[in-house]
Formats: structure tokens, sequence, C-alpha cells
């Protein structure tokens, strides 16, 4: 095995860890109350990334029950993968990526929610 090679299965056993970890952070997320945010937030269908409104519309629609038939454009091929380790679908490392991503999305202005003055869709901001 080349050093590259065994960088890279490094890397590939710590972000499997990493994902472990993040997934049992799942049940402590849900107890306070992370992804009733996710329900009860509107975004802005029309301005934000559409892959991440099919996703919260998958959410809601299925009152937060995550199963394998669940929307994936909005994840990385890698987190893909760990979502579906080893032939298992895992739910509650899925339900984490979501929450991460929109998270990011609020953050990096590509994704809005209606009817809020701080995180709505600013036409004059994005011409700038």
């Amino acid at each position: 095995m080349t050093t590259k090679q065994s960088n890279q299965h490094y890397t590939e056993i710590e972000y499997t860890l990493f994902c472990q970890s993040f997934e049992e952070q799942y049940n402590q997320a849900k107890e306070d109350g992370l992804f009733e945010i996710l329900r009860v937030l509107e975004l802005d269908k029309k301005h934000s990334d559409k892959n991440l409104v099919q996703v919260i519309d998958y959410f809601n629609e299925r009152n937060g029950v995550i199963k394998q038939d669940a929307p994936m454009d909005f994840l990385t091929e890698r987190e893909r993968k760990m979502v579906n380790q080893d032939g298992r679908f895992r739910p509650e490392l899925y339900c984490m990526f979501l929450s991460k991503k929109f998270s990011d999305a609020i953050e990096d202005k590509t994704a809005f929610i209606k009817n809020s003055f701080k995180y709505s869709f600013d036409k004059d901001y994005i011409e700038k």
C-alpha cells in the first residue's frame, strides 16, 4: 500500500468514526427539538436550493419519518455512501446531515425562510 493509499484509508476510517459520532447525537438533537425547526420554518421555494426544498418537503409530508426512499440529491456522494453503509439505511444519520445542510444553506444564503425579516430572500442583497 502506498503512502497516498494509506492516507486515504486513514481518512475513510476517520470519516466513518465522524459519521458514527454524528449519528449518535441524533437522540439528543431530537430531544432538544432540532428537527421541529424543519417542520415549523417554511422555505421560500422560489429562491431556495431546490434539492433542499425537496428533502424538507419529504421530511414534513412524512412527519419526520425518514425511509430509504428519501431524496438523496442534497447529499454528497460520500454522505450517500455513509447513509447507506453496507446496504443498511441509516435514517438518524440522514436526519443529522439534513439538519447540518439546512443550517449551512441558511448561513450561505442558498435557502431562505418565508416571512422572516433576517433570513428571507433579499433581492437587493443578491444584486450587489
